[in-house]
């Protein structure tokens, strides 16, 4: 039960003043305790912003320069090879054409020979018949020529056996020609001996070309898996420096929100020794309720505070989240707080609200605060959001689903 300073029962001013000195030694050292704490965690924080920048810049640079050499050199291998297979594929269709263009004069050659076959055959046999004609009727004038003795008769078959040898010289002539045609006929199948070696030779060439193409396609192939391979491993670096960088984020958050509890409890115990040599002013601490945060990752953390009537409580948090940290839309959640397990108050948040990485939002009840979205809300269904010895407050999604916990327990020392 709290009694007034100014009473006159004296073993209560006896008993007051050794509280004051018991609580003014353990403000000392409880803020020399704190201001050293504080300390450490600033150097903490400092070390923590130096390495994480640096460390991130310097790895960022590093892969980004060799991704984007080893990107720069597939690119030009790759321009490389398509131009190869380009030109490549022009040889071969001119191979190709070449090759039609030798077949067809093959076919039309090969003809011609057959043909010529067949007319110097003919003519040879036409020769023949005419020499064996001639022959017999130069024996039969010759035959003539010896029983008829008179000049009349010697000059008919005279002029007969001239025209006889004229004509036979125009079949000579004649046979001549065909030899010449013989010769040609020879010499077309010299060249179309050239020819078939000159189809083997190009068959030969267009056969390793195609092979040549086919093992540039299989190089181009593995030069392509090779370029898609470095993408996706860049990707996987880059997410996994994103995630590492979102943690040492949730990380230094976690830092600065235990930094400001410590500077506040600071300032708290800086009052209460300031007040020691004012007793007016340590009355009116005594009688100030002042509200302190502990924010804990995996164990809770307890801290004190000062209560009416110079009695001492304490309280303990948790905390916990389920999900990935990311930037969503949290709008339409709800948020509900139960006090004591009986009285339950739901908060819906705004539609198409989003809490930013890093940033937080205070929810003030009716006339409590004013509405500034989205750093602050105000729920207008009520005029203050309770307290109690058992406050827990849960967050639900869309579907209903516990994304995150906060549960506050106070018990008397």
């Amino acid at each position: 039960m709290y009694q007034h300073p100014y009473s006159a029962d004296s073993s209560w001013f006896s008993s007051f003043n050794n509280s004051e000195s018991q609580l003014s030694t353990f403000a000392s050292s409880s803020v020399r305790f704190l201001e050293a704490q504080n300390r450490k965690l600033a150097a903490d924080l400092d070390a923590l912003r130096s390495k994480w920048g640096k460390d991130t810049h310097n790895i960022r640079n590093m892969y980004e320069g060799e991704l984007a050499a080893e990107i720069s050199l597939l690119k030009r291998r790759i321009a490389q090879l398509e131009d190869e297979v380009k030109r490549i594929k022009q040889e071969n269709q001119r191979l190709l054409s070449e090759l039609q263009r030798a077949r067809t004069d093959l076919d039309q050659e090969t003809l011609n020979r057959i043909d010529y076959q067949n007319q110097v055959q003919t003519l040879l046999e036409e020769i023949d018949f005419l020499r064996r004609v001639h022959d017999n009727e130069i024996k039969e004038l010759q035959t003539l020529a010896s029983r008829d003795t008179t000049p009349e008769n010697r000059e008919f078959f005279k002029n007969e056996l001239s025209s006889a040898i004229r004509d036979i010289r125009e079949e000579y002539d004649q046979s001549m020609e065909h030899g010449y045609a013989k010769e040609e006929v020879k010499r077309l199948r010299t060249q179309l001996s050239d020819l078939r070696g000159k189809l083997a030779d190009l068959e030969s060439r267009n056969s390793l070309l195609e092979k040549q193409i086919q093992e540039l396609n299989y190089q181009l192939e593995d030069d392509q898996r090779s370029y898609e391979s470095a993408l996706n491993d860049r990707d996987a670096q880059i997410r996994k420096m994103r995630e590492e960088c979102q943690a040492l984020m949730v990380e230094l958050q976690m830092l600065l929100d235990t930094k400001q509890t410590l500077d506040a409890e600071i300032a708290i115990y800086r009052k209460m020794l300031e007040g020691e040599e004012n007793r007016a002013g340590l009355k009116q601490l005594v009688e100030q309720v002042v509200k302190t945060h502990a924010i804990t990752q995996e164990t809770d953390m307890e801290t004190m505070r000062v209560v009416k009537g110079e009695t001492a409580s304490r309280q303990s948090f948790q905390r916990s989240a389920k999900g990935n940290v990311s930037i969503h839309s949290i709008g339409e959640w709800k948020l509900k707080r139960r006090i004591d397990g009986k009285r339950e108050i739901v908060y819906t948040l705004p539609k198409d609200f989003v809490l930013r990485a890093g940033k937080s939002v205070k929810i003030f009840a009716r006339n409590q605060g004013v509405s500034s979205p989205p750093e602050q809300l105000v729920y207008e269904g009520e005029d203050t959001f309770g307290s109690g010895n058992s406050v827990q407050t849960i967050l639900f999604n869309k579907e209903g689903e516990e994304r995150a916990t906060h549960i506050q327990r106070q018990s008397n020392a």
